[in-house]
């Protein structure tokens, strides 16, 4: 089956719904999932629900809001819900854990948004590669009883990038993203610093042209991923010596980059 009789099944699918919430993040799969929504029941019966907090940059927020105004006519809604990760203790202390309990904690607050809305049913975009992954907000996802219709038809990362190109979404080949948490070693407590440290030193990155990077931090050393196109540009000497001297400053321990590439 191609994919794009499986974005007709979706469409299809999603039909026998009354009102439809989309728990947004700005990524393809979630915008592909919203662009679906709304083809089949127009956008006055569909919103697009976006969990705002500290775990996000301030550029990807930004992001966030430019690819909805992008992508959608105005009369589309984006319901902002501000959520307070810093709070839930079971996240702070970033076990194995975490992204259980953000996922859950995150989705019961779009749930509780959703409470004057009558029939409104949430969904989310999580695709089938997902499922060969170990995610620990897929169970969260199964407990609360989120909708995944891009599973229900069988969707894979490819296929959403390809059939979100043929339809002119904006961010078809937008590098794939997670909160800025992901990039603190297990076991070491998240705080707002820490946060605020991995967001500058990103966003310096970015600056550099190294789009898609991540910069992971452990107790006495950075590790940095960028895409595999990047690596000669990256040990280039003027972009070498800029970040080990970025970094230095930092103090933290000695700068790393990962050999896998992302």
């Amino acid at each position: 089956m191609t994919p794009e009789i499986r974005f007709g099944k979706l469409v299809g699918l999603l039909q026998q719904y009354e009102k439809i919430a989309v728990a947004f993040s700005g990524g393809v799969d979630s915008t592909l999932m919203l662009h679906a929504a709304i083809s089949a029941l127009g956008q006055k019966r569909v919103v697009a629900l976006y969990a705002l907090s500290t775990l996000n940059s301030a550029e990807t927020i930004a992001n966030t809001r430019a690819v909805f105004s992008r992508n959608f006519p105005k009369e589309a809604v984006l319901r902002e819900i501000e959520v307070f990760p810093l709070r839930w203790q079971q996240f702070v202390l970033n076990t194995r854990e975490r992204c259980y309990v953000c996922k859950k904690q995150m989705y019961t607050a779009l749930l509780a948004s959703m409470d004057c809305e009558g029939s409104i049913i949430l969904m989310d975009g999580t695709n089938v590669d997902d499922l060969q992954e170990e995610r620990p907000g897929l169970k969260a996802i199964r407990e609360m009883q989120v909708r995944t219709p891009l599973v229900d038809v069988g969707l894979t990362k490819q296929d959403i990038r390809k059939i979100a190109k043929s339809i002119g979404l904006s961010n078809f080949d937008l590098p794939s993203n997670s909160c800025l948490a992901t990039r603190i070693q297990q076991d070491k407590p998240i705080d707002e610093k820490t946060l605020r440290i991995i967001e500058s030193a990103e966003n310096f990155l970015h600056k550099r042209g190294f789009f898609g990077c991540r910069v992971r931090i452990g107790d006495t050393s950075f590790l940095i991923e960028v895409q595999e196109k990047d690596f000669a540009a990256f040990v280039e000497g003027g972009n070498r010596a800029a970040v080990r001297f970025y970094f230095q400053a930092l103090k933290i321990g000695p700068v790393m980059l990962s050999l896998a590439g992302r």
